[in-house]
Formats: structure tokens, sequence, C-alpha cells
């Protein structure tokens, strides 16, 4: 423990509320740990080995820290990550800083921890405000678009049948039209965007338990008025899987493809949601078994710049504008997006996550 304790990096460990490591690669032995890593772990000895810190480690995290810290020591670079720690009172989210160096010839892992639990907690807190929110915009637009539409409709009607006689009767009624339109199209304005804002902000990535997440958001559909009209489900092939993911993008991108199920699948249709867990990749799915996709609007789908679809069972705009967010979203997490569709049959849209 005394090695080159006259090294900056030591002497500024020893001050550090941070926890600072030093782990010799060539031996396979820690070398230095500072106070600040003993109070993160809440233990007052020294860490020998890096077994002894891997028994701190929440074990869903393990392989994935072990994978990190060896190929930053194989390839001598350097590397960020978060892990979470299991301790007996409590669960604790680091975030390791990285970094191999060469020093007497010998290849040293220098490691500094920074407990950010409390980020961690508020982020994943906003992140699901944030998702719940986007659910309910869907959820009341689809309440309120329905009687809406249905509102202009019975008025346009009410209107070609009373002829020129009542003015006043038939201006009343345009502007009840008038009105209608201008709420439908403030509901689709507020709706889209939110998720165009996905768009053009920066990917900030995190490696999250995507079952939790995505089960989260099928379960607000089901408790939603929507429910009644159709029939949500989820499943999943492992009950965790873990991707590196900007998780309120990628939970719009989700809530958008079930939006799109919702106007293209009648009353009493089913819209469910799956997960895959792949060897190299995670496969999510969006299925209905509604009206499908005419062969002639599929080629260009993802393109943003068409309006592909053609409008909802419910008068609702068309999708292609939206789906090509989708693709955009999917593109920056490494993966890809496709999907299969028959009509009057049902369509469903395909994600791939790579996990790494």
């Amino acid at each position: 423990m005394n090695l080159i304790t006259d090294q900056l990096f030591y002497k500024v460990g020893e001050k550090s509320e941070d926890g600072y490591m030093v782990y010799n690669a060539d031996t396979a032995q820690v070398i230095f740990v500072n106070n600040g890593l003993g109070k993160i772990l809440e233990q007052d000895h020294d860490l020998e080995e890096l077994d002894e810190l891997y028994s701190y480690v929440n074990p869903d995290d393990i392989t994935h820290l072990k994978a990190i810290l060896n190929n930053c020591i194989q390839d001598k670079n350097s590397a960020k990550c978060t892990f979470r720690l299991l301790l007996p009172n409590q669960e604790k989210y680091l975030s390791a800083s990285l970094n191999v160096v060469e020093f007497q010839s010998q290849n040293l892992l220098c490691c500094i921890f920074e407990d950010v639990t409390i980020e961690q907690h508020n982020r994943i807190h906003i992140e699901q405000i944030n998702a719940r929110k986007n659910v309910t915009l869907e959820v009341v637009s689809h309440d309120i678009k329905e009687p809406l539409g249905m509102i202009k409709m019975i008025a346009s009607f009410v209107e070609s049948k009373i002829g020129n006689n009542d003015r006043e009767v038939k201006e009343s009624l345009v502007l009840i039209q008038e009105m209608c339109e201008r709420n439908l199209e403030l509901i689709r304005s507020m709706v889209n965007r939110e998720f165009l804002k996905s768009s053009v902000v920066e990917l900030s990535k995190e490696r999250v338990d995507l079952v939790w997440e995505v089960r989260d958001v099928v379960r607000f559909y089901k408790r939603s008025t929507l429910s009644a009209l159709r029939d949500f489900s989820f499943s999943t092939s492992s009950e965790k899987i873990y991707v590196p993911v900007d998780t309120m993008k990628f939970l719009q991108v989700v809530n958008n493809l079930i939006s799109n199920s919702i106007k293209y699948t009648p009353v009493g249709g089913k819209i469910s949601v799956a997960l895959e867990d792949r060897e190299d990749h995670v496969l999510v799915s969006v299925s209905d078994n509604g009206i499908g996709i005419p062969a002639h609007m599929r080629y260009d789908i993802f393109n943003p710049g068409k309006q592909a679809l053609r409008d909802g069972l419910a008068g609702e705009p068309s999708g292609g504008l939206g789906l090509g967010i989708i693709k955009k979203i999917v593109d920056l997490h490494g993966g890809r997006v496709y999907f299969a569709s028959e009509e009057g049959q049902g369509t469903s849209f395909f994600i791939e996550l790579p996990k790494e």
C-alpha cells in the first residue's frame, strides 16, 4: 500500500470523498484504496482483490462491470460506466471512471468511483413521470378526439339538412365545426410536439432494465380508459433484460407505436407488446390485429418527408412523420426497425436493439 504514495493521484485520493482504487493488472492485486471508497462500501478494511469489490456489486451488474474492466485492461484504454452496489441497508449507484496507465513497467488500472445514487433516483423518477405523461397525452387525445370528431360530423350533417332558411342556426353549426377542428388540431399539435423533440436532442444512454420500463408503459395503458375498447398485453422471454438506451426517447418510440396500433385497430381488437432476449440484441415488438398496411403504402413508410399511412379508423391523421422519427431514434441507438403486415390481419413492428 505504500507504493508511489508521493504521486498526485494518491494524494488527491486521500483527500477525496469519491472512491479511489488502483489495481495492478500484472499481479492481480489491489494496491491502493482510499478512505472514500471504504465509506461508499460501508466497510473499514482494505480491498486486496477485485473479487472483494465484486462481492458488493448487484448480481445483475457483475457481468457488465467485469466485461468493461477486462476490456479496459486488455486494450489499455479508458472507460466509464455506472453500476449498482447491494449493501445491507440500501442500494447505491456508482459512476466509475477507469484508466490504465503504465508505471515502472507495470499496468495499473486507476479507478475513481462517484456515488451518484441521488442523481440516478431523480433521473429514474423523471423518466417515469415523462413516460406516463406521454401515455396520458395519448390516452386523453384518443378520449377527446373521438367525441369531438363525432360532434363535428353531426354538426356538418345537420347543417346540410336545414338549408339556407335559418341563417343563425347554420352559422352556429359552422362555428361548432370550426371549434371542433381547432381543438382537434390543438390535441394533435400537443402530442406531436412532444414526440418531435426526441429527434433534435442528443441521446443520453444509460444501462436500464428494459423489461421493467416497457412493462410500466403497457401497464399504464391497461389501467386507462382505452383498455375498455382494446385488449393490451405484455410478454417477455426474460424477467430482466439490460440494454443501454436513452430511456425517455425509447419509451416515446414504444408509446408512438402503441398509439399507431390504436389508430388502426378496431374496437375490441388486440395490441401486444413483447420483448425477446437474444444473444447480442433485444427484439422489441408491437403487434395488433387491425386493418393492416396496404402493399402500395409500405415502401415509404419510414420516409419522414411523406405521409405514407392513411388516416386512422376514427379519422386520426397519418403516422408517417412519427415513423420517420422512430427510425431516426432507433438508428441513433445502433438498432434496426422493420415491420410485417397483412391487410385485414394486422401489423407488427420490430425493433432490434444491441445489448452493448
